[in-house]
């Protein structure tokens, strides 16, 4: 029984699992910068999205080169600098994507490994990662909603299939049973007119007979 309930645990755990934040160096627009990567699952464009949305909630965002999005005159909870620049880019790689941040007071000072606020930026990216997680479930139970409905729609369309079959099939039967009793009829005159004929070669039959009794008696006339 622990085990089925620890599995169920999981289960739903893992709904609302959300990617751990890393320190990393990526390029972009053309310069390598140091900062916080995160692998997740679903959609590059879904992610792309979320993320421009989130950052909207902390800066100015605007599109870079090459992919690149950025946000200006930021700010981040936890953090007491006001103002920096956020560059990140989405990089797909096999069926996981990554989504790399760069957080810079300058060209030269970004928030990295052992910088002071670290752990505020990497608590900043946690929560994305979680909220992230959530859409995800919402477009995957949207997903299989929209499946059922299709497979709902099938099930009706083909009740609808099976009442018009039914409609033509009693629309058939009743045109066989009109003919049916067309031919119970058409059956029951040829029988009649089968026994009128069987009078009808009894009585041509006696006169045949008669006649040829005639036909004798006048021969024996002659002789």
């Amino acid at each position: 029984m622990k085990k089925v309930a620890i599995i169920l645990f999981l289960m739903v755990l893992s709904q609302f699992s959300f990617a751990q934040v890393y320190s990393g160096i990526a390029e972009i627009e053309s310069a390598k910068r140091e900062g916080f990567y995160l692998y997740t699952g679903g959609d590059a464009n879904d992610l792309e999205e979320s993320w421009k949305s989130y950052l909207k909630e902390y800066g100015a965002v605007e599109k870079g080169r090459n992919g690149a999005i950025l946000a200006s005159n930021s700010k981040i909870p936890g953090i007491e600098k006001k103002g920096f620049t956020i560059s990140s880019k989405i990089f797909t790689e096999g069926n996981k994507n990554k989504l790399f941040v760069s957080i810079g007071y300058s060209t030269e000072e970004f928030i990295k490994s052992g910088h002071s606020d670290y752990r505020a930026a990497s608590n900043w990216l946690e929560d994305f990662a979680k909220h992230f997680g959530l859409e995800e479930n919402v477009r995957s139970e949207q997903s299989k909603l929209n499946e059922v409905l299709v497979q709902k729609n099938k099930i009706i369309k083909n009740g609808e299939r099976l009442v018009r079959e039914l409609d033509a099939n009693a629309r058939q039967t009743e045109m066989l049973t009109k003919k049916l009793e067309e031919e119970k009829i058409k059956k029951e005159k040829i029988i009649t007119n089968q026994e009128q004929n069987k009078l009808d070669l009894k009585t041509i039959e006696e006169s045949v007979l008669q006649q040829t009794k005639n036909l004798e008696t006048a021969k024996s006339k002659i002789k």
